[in-house]
């Protein structure tokens, strides 16, 4: 009797070990994602917000940052980048993780909002 429960148990443990060991993976997935997005739209920020910068070169650098660095891990990309009012410069970046697990799509997202930088004359 003994060895039939081994059996038994086994088939309900290994099934739910691997559920949250491929969770943690994603999860994982999905920090990693999140600061690689979070980098993009920094420095996608600062070419906009730069002296000679505008939102058009913030939307480009922030798209090549993460073409080059996180082009496995976030799927579908967006960059927005948009003047505000104040000489404030916005650039958005967001996309989804990879899916280890087939219907847990989680999506990542960062906005970065900096001063154009601009000389002024004084007085």
């Amino acid at each position: 009797m003994q060895q039939g429960s081994v059996v038994v148990e086994s088939v309900v443990i290994v099934p739910v070990a691997m559920v949250v060991v491929l969770l943690a993976v994603q999860a994982c997935l999905w920090a990693h994602a999140a600061t690689l997005v979070q980098g993009a739209a920094t420095a996608g920020e600062q070419a906009a917000s730069a002296i000679g910068g505008s939102p058009a070169k913030g939307e480009q650098e922030a798209a090549t940052v993460l073409t080059a660095t996180g082009s496995a891990v976030v799927q579908n990309p967006s960059v927005q980048a948009q003047s505000l009012p104040g000489g404030e410069v916005e650039v958005q970046v967001s996309g989804s993780t990879e899916a280890i697990i087939p219907w847990l799509r989680l999506t990542v997202s960062a906005t970065r909002v900096g001063l154009s930088q601009e000389f002024r004359e004084s007085g």
